[in-house]
């Protein structure tokens, strides 16, 4: 073991990103031999037996040493570094970085900004460093996750997304490969540059980011009320059931309304929509976000409200915090319509019980995540009112705790 630390710390000494020294006169010094110094006596006359057994390598031991003293490795002289490395197997660094240029050069990606990458990866390996936390040995973890970033550029919004363990399967031989969290994760440090700010915000781990992509153990549909004629494969009348329906997005096609809905309303929280359908009975149009939606989700929305989206007062009901704020930003950038905050903005009602204690929210939180989005008017108005509030927090509103109400009462 202690021959193995000497022989590695030797080597490194050599072996360089430029190639290997051939010749070196190595110091071993209580500085950075610091363990060496520390062996009994026994142990380092194994060490230096293990030493003077290996060619292309003379040991200068210390001339002047006391009477009774033990003599100590003063410096060892590297004579032939490249046969020193292959008598022991190794390979040179310089090589290795070679191969792993020849397998990066040669690997190909149907990815816009692969070429750019790519070049990041080499900057970074022939300086002997990791990308994005992986290593110049790794190349193989590094194309493994491009292949998921490819088939996710590559695959189209309306495109029905298999399960994460199919897909694992298809591109990798391994149904659960896709599920390890590491590896999602490389695969979301590889798409951060592309992403929209609020993507990268609210999916702020690989295992949601892919979920967005509609990369999920168990593909969830997507819930709505509406009184219309929903065009799937055949026509499905949504007026005849009370609490919505839960459709598959990659199979609606088209929407007839039987009459112009009063509003439309987006709902984050599964457990607040399924209490709002089951309360509310208007005909106004109720969706189901999932909090941050899928992208095929969004698809399916924009073919729902393609008719109506100029035509009828747009909400979002979500939790007052930061991220109910990003996901309203979202949505408006993302469907281009003005989206008015619903029950979340800064006038809401508070709702308590005895003993609660409130979480408060930073209003500069709240105004940073709404930002981007302030070329809408109502989201400008909740940025306006957030400037003009008095407090530096407000305190955090779980939709969840609020009782449903119709726009239409409310208004």
């Amino acid at each position: 073991m202690m021959g193995r630390n000497m022989h590695a710390q030797l080597i490194k000494q050599i072996d360089k990103p430029g190639g290997v020294k051939l010749q070196a006169r190595i110091g071993i010094t209580d500085h950075a031999y610091r363990w060496y110094f520390a062996l009994n006596n026994s142990e380092k006359t194994a060490l230096h037996q293990s030493l003077e057994a290996l060619k292309h390598l003379d040991i200068q031991y210390q001339r002047r040493v006391a009477l009774g003293a033990f003599k100590h490795i003063e410096a060892v002289h590297i004579t032939d570094g490249r046969r020193l490395m292959a008598s022991q197997g190794l390979s040179p660094l310089a090589d290795d970085i070679q191969l792993a240029f020849e397998q990066l050069e040669a690997a190909e990606f149907h990815v816009p900004w692969w070429e750019t990458t790519k070049r990041d990866v080499a900057e970074a390996w022939s300086a002997n460093k990791a990308f994005n936390g992986v290593k110049r040995q790794q190349s193989e973890r590094l194309f493994d996750a491009m292949k998921v970033v490819e088939w996710i550029v590559q695959s189209e919004d309306a495109s029905p997304a298999p399960d994460i363990r199919t897909l694992s399967t298809m591109l990798f031989y391994d149904s659960k490969k896709l599920e390890g969290k590491s590896f999602a994760n490389l695969i979301r440090r590889l798409m951060l540059g592309q992403l929209d700010d609020d993507v990268v915000n609210l999916m702020d781990d690989g295992s949601k980011l892919l979920e967005y992509f509609g990369i999920s153990k168990y593909p969830m549909p997507m819930r709505l009320k509406a009184s219309a004629q929903l065009v799937c494969r055949g026509v499905v009348d949504l007026s005849a059931l009370h609490y919505g329906i839960g459709v598959s997005p990659d199979e609606v096609k088209d929407i007839e309304w039987l009459q112009r809905p009063p509003y439309l309303l987006f709902i984050e929280n599964r457990a607040s929509f399924e209490r709002y359908v089951r309360e509310i009975d208007d005909a106004g149009v109720v969706i189901y976000t999932a909090g941050f939606p899928p992208r095929h989700w969004l698809h399916a929305i924009e073919i729902i409200i393609d008719k109506i989206r100029t035509e009828v007062p747009v909400y979002h009901w979500g939790d007052r915090d930061v991220g109910g704020y990003r996901i309203l930003a979202f949505l408006a950038k993302r469907l281009d319509i003005d989206i008015q905050p619903y029950l979340m903005g800064v006038d809401a009602p508070v709702p308590t019980q005895v003993g609660d204690e409130l979480k408060e929210i930073p209003v500069v939180g709240l105004m940073q995540a709404i930002e981007s989005a302030r070329g809408y008017p109502s989201i400008s108005a909740l940025y306006e009112d957030l400037g003009r509030c008095q407090d530096t927090s407000l305190p955090w509103i779980e939709q969840e705790q609020i009782a449903p109400i119709s726009p239409l009462e409310k208004s």
